[in-house]
């Protein structure tokens, strides 16, 4: 297995992240002894004890340690402390959350291991995202800028009562920031290396009265961190979209709100495509790759020493081999071409003793993505998708007060229509198909919830969902002969007319699917002081079974096989867990534990078998104990500390060559995982300066349930640090930060394309970046 990280470096890490603690809190005993205190308008800001950050994970405002969920919020300070520009940058500060992503347009997250990796458009990921409640149904939504946020609420565990779209793995809300009564705005501008160029701001206030509104922005572009060393052709890599946001909050009367939101998102020619390394692999005995060691001759290739299935090889740039991961040879255009417009209408009344919110959603998306798919300059792996997708849905939910009891009732219908286009060929022995897709799904659900403080200190929260989800596919793959090969035409159809090639117990009628599933949730909530909370919950989730489009088509004779394949079935996960949140120190120290067992039914697990991906129904099981704690020890100094264990095991998988049957653990979820953050603020002058420093660890693991050798992953661990001089009053601030300090080699996405081009599908995540961003707050609380 390549390991990119050496002893000296994890040390120096560990050493750094300890340096960083203990300085912190040798600067908290020098604040208690200083004389005199610094003058008021030097003080460090004003931040929000730990026991009064509000989430909304059940549906309304509460105290984020009166939920008994496992919850992580972002606020909008720290996600900007934590330089966070898009959504998959979260990671790096919520425990046990994980992605998979080898473009900005093609996003899995992954919570507790659960997953669904799977890269087709037309899939729904079991993590649910959303943007102010406007849910993402296909992993091409799941990406996108981040900016002019209040806060992000991350929930592990299954959510499948009050949440608009049942999830086996959890939820992800992006929560903006609304409208003002008075005007205010702000303005952020980054610059850093690779020619990096950020852009956001915000402006808001009143129109009227009863009317108010908000516009924000972001532009994001850069060179690219993926060098080409063919001259010539571009690098790769590189961000350049922009997006909008704007909102409309009216009060039409004492008892209504209404609130409009508009999305936008544009990239036109990203470079965010085939950002794999240039990795050899050649297949073991259970058709798995391995990686070739410089004077290995794959025998299934029949190539050369060192070299891949096309017969490149350039050693310095294979990471395996000690090259350099951040450079490519790949010579085919790679780009991706992106745009979404979305719209969400939300009236809350107060009707009786309770509220109706109606949230109506619309979005649609276009999108083409194509790369080259070995890092090399030959005629090897092209790879392309394109999809246009078109989703709407309503929500009704009803939320009101009755003596010890709070109850939430709900309707939620969605309609989703996709067209798909992809290919995944490899040209340097023939094999070049062309796939078209199609996917309409209808779903509707109706649940309801109710919390019961049925004695002092004592709360029984009970919820049940029913969902309903009928979808209907087309398919349609064919690929010209390999002569070489002996190959004939392959041609595959599948829809509601025909089934062809004939001989497989799929029909026509199979084209249409109904799934449907209840949901529920059980929890006991007990509190035996205003500052500790015990838990206990059962929630059973289950996700949607749908259809596997392979943008490849299998050779002949296993085309009858590949037919049988199409169709799986939804997945259940019946979730045990119990934890404690604790707030201690008048609320500037919280400890927060979650224990969990998962039994997962039919867990959709990804396979890539050859040139075609698919899902098979398999059983799996997971345990994992959860610590967060967050320490304010002064008013100038923040600790924060996580730290993950997890043992799972995906059983009963049948590798590629069809006989070998394992066992092993759920993709991406490594025995022991933990993040750490050290922050302190000082005066200086009339301003506070800061410095901050951060830290993610994790054990190895597998980026798929096949877990090929090539897709093990080794432990590693990257640091970020940040300083920072702003006025003490948060009008201006400018701040340097660098990523990935070290400039650890990880990768954050591995596919096993060994059996099909000799190769493997491998992106870094980004080296070292550094730069400096100035921030400018204006209007309300500023004058």
């Amino acid at each position: 297995m390549h390991r990119s990280q050496s002893t000296e470096v994890r040390v120096a890490v560990r050493a750094a992240l300890c340096a960083a603690l203990a300085c912190g809190a040798s600067a908290a005993l020098a604040d208690q002894a200083e004389a005199p205190p610094p003058t008021a308008a030097a003080q460090p800001r004003e931040v929000t004890p730990f026991d009064e950050v509000v989430v909304t994970a059940q549906r309304r405002e509460q105290n984020i340690q009166d939920v008994g969920i496992a919850v992580t919020p972002l606020d909008e300070r720290t996600l900007q402390n934590l330089n966070i520009t898009t959504a998959t940058d979260i990671v790096k500060a919520v425990p046990n959350l994980r992605m998979n992503a080898y473009s900005s347009a093609q996003v899995v997250f992954n919570i507790r291991g659960v997953s669904q990796n799977d890269y087709g458009d037309q899939q729904e990921p079991p993590v649910a995202v959303y943007q102010d409640d406007s849910y993402s149904s296909s992993i091409n939504l799941a990406g996108f800028p981040v900016f002019d946020l209040a806060r992000v609420e991350t929930l592990r565990g299954p959510q499948g009562t009050l949440f608009g779209r049942n999830a086996t793995g959890g939820a992800i809300q992006f929560i903006s920031n609304a409208p003002t009564d008075e005007f205010e705005g702000y303005g952020n501008l980054t610059v850093g290396n690779f020619n990096q160029v950020v852009v956001d701001g915000a402006l808001s206030g009143p129109l009227s009265d009863d009317l108010q509104g908000r516009f924000a922005f972001i532009v994001n572009q850069d060179d690219g961190w993926m060098k080409s060393i063919i001259p010539g052709v571009p690098d790769r890599g590189g961000n350049d979209h922009y997006a909008m946001r704007g909102r409309l909050a009216w009060q039409p009367g004492d008892a209504t709100d209404v609130n409009l939101i508009v999305r936008y998102l544009k990239a036109d020619g990203e470079t965010q495509a085939g950002l794999y390394s240039h990795e050899p692999a050649c297949p073991n005995d259970q058709f798995q790759g391995f990686f070739t060691p410089a004077d290995y001759a794959c025998p299934f290739w029949g190539t050369g020493p060192g070299e891949s299935g096309t017969g490149f090889q350039e050693p310095s740039i294979i990471p395996s081999r000690g090259g350099d991961p951040y450079k490519t040879a790949e010579t085919e255009p790679s780009y991706v071409d992106r745009e979404i417009i979305a719209g969400q209408l939300r009236v809350d009344t107060d009707i009786g003793a309770g509220t109706l919110t109606s949230i109506t959603d619309y979005q649609t998306s276009d999108k083409f993505y194509t790369e080259g798919g070995d890092s090399s300059p030959d005629d090897g792996v092209y790879f392309f998708q394109g999809a246009e997708l078109d989703q709407a849905s309503q929500e009704f939910r009803y939320a009101w007060s009755t003596g010890d009891h709070q109850t939430v009732v709900g309707l939620y219908g969605m309609y989703v229509d996709g067209d798909y286009i992809g290919k995944f060929a490899s040209r340097f022995y023939g094999y070049d198909p062309d796939v078209t897709m199609a996917q309409e799904t209808v779903s509707w659900a109706g649940f309801i919830q109710d919390e019961w403080s049925f004695a002092d200190r004592w709360k029984f929260t009970g919820g049940l969902r029913y969902w309903n989800d009928e979808r209907e596919g087309a398919y349609r793959g064919v690929a010209p002969p390999i002569p070489d090969l002996a190959q004939p035409r392959v041609l595959i159809v599948f829809n509601e007319d025909v089934v062809s090639p004939v001989g497989s117990t799929v029909t026509p009628s199979d084209a249409k699917q109904s799934f449907d599933d209840f949901t529920a949730r059980l929890q006991l909530d007990y509190r035996p002081n205003d500052d500790l909370l015990w838990y206990g919950s059962y929630n059973r989730g289950s996700k949607s079974g749908g259809f596997t489009f392979s943008t490849g088509t299998p050779f002949d004779p296993n085309q009858v096989t590949f037919l049988e394949g199409l169709v799986f079935e939804p997945e259940t996960l019946n979730a045990f867990e119990v934890g404690m949140k604790s707030s201690l120190a008048g609320g500037t120290v919280t400890l927060n534990v979650a224990g969990f067992y998962y039994d997962y039914e039919d867990y959709q697990a990804f396979a890539q078998l050859g040139p075609v991906q698919t899902v098979l129904n398999q059983d799996a099981e997971a345990m994992g104990l959860e610590i967060e704690l967050n320490a304010r020890p002064t008013d100038r100094l923040f600790l924060q500390l996580a730290g993950t264990f997890m043992d799972s095991e995906v059983k009963d998988i049948l590798l590629p060559d069809t006989v070998t049957i394992v066992d092993h653990d759920l993709p991406q979820a490594p025995p022991f995982s933990a993040n750490a953050l050290a922050r302190y603020e000082m005066p200086i002058g009339n301003g506070i300066a800061s410095i901050q420093g951060d830290v993610y660890y994790t054990d190895d693991f597998c980026f798929t349930a096949l877990c090929a050798p090539v897709e093990e992953e080794a432990s590693y661990t990257v640091a970020n640090a940040r300083i920072a001089y702003g006025a003490g009053d948060g009008r201006w601030e400018v701040a340097a930060f660098v990523n990935n300090l070290f400039e650890e080699e990880y990768r954050v996405y591995a596919f096993d394309s060994s059996l099909f081009a000799g190769v493997v599908a491998g992106v870094y995540a980004k080296p070292r970046t550094y730069g400096v961003t100035a921030s400018f707050r204006f209007g309300a609380g500023y004058e």
